[in-house]
This record gives structure tokens, sequence and C-alpha cells, in this order.
């Protein structure tokens, strides 16, 4: 089921202030890998996951789909050049 890198695509850009409101109940950061960190948030039940690049303070809803396979490939042995690529598309994939 490798969905491949075109598959791996930001839902939409959220400003800080949506992210505060969709983080209410709590967030926990899953990984961090140099300007990127990927994050889950809680707002009640409902669980919302998050590519936060660090170096221009953007972030980017995502997927779970999404969000599962950044963080297996990240502790499953993926090559961490691929994982920064995948990132990046996802960064991109909004503009």
């Amino acid at each position: 089921m490798n969905k491949g890198i075109e598959k791996l695509v930001a839902i939409r850009e959220v400003t800080r202030e949506e992210f505060v409101d969709l983080a209410q109940s709590g967030i926990r950061e899953l990984f961090e890998i140099e300007q990127y960190k990927v994050i889950d948030a809680s707002k009640g039940e409902e669980l919302n996951h998050f590519v936060y690049d660090t170096g221009n303070h953007n972030c980017y809803l995502i997927n779970i789909d999404t969000c599962y396979e950044l963080v297996t490939a990240f502790y499953c042995g993926g090559s961490k050049p691929s994982i920064i690529d995948n990132l990046n598309t996802i960064a991109s994939s909004i503009k």
C-alpha cells in the first residue's frame, strides 16, 4: 500500500489561530527533522495532523494517511533525504 510521493500533500495551510483552535485539548510532537515538525493535535475527540515548517512558520493540515506514511518512514528506517523530500513536497503542494 505504498502511496508514493505524489500522494503526500497538504489539505490546506492553517493560520496560527486555526492551529490553536484545533489544538485545544493538547498537542504531541511526533517527530522533528531539520526545519520540520510533524504534530498531531486534538480538539475534544477530533484529532488533526500537521506539518509545521519552523523556517517560515507555516503550518499545513495533513490527513491521517499522510501522517502515518511520514511517521513510519521516520521511525522504521526511511532515508533522511526522502523524508525531507516528502515534507518539502507537502509544504509546496499548497502554493
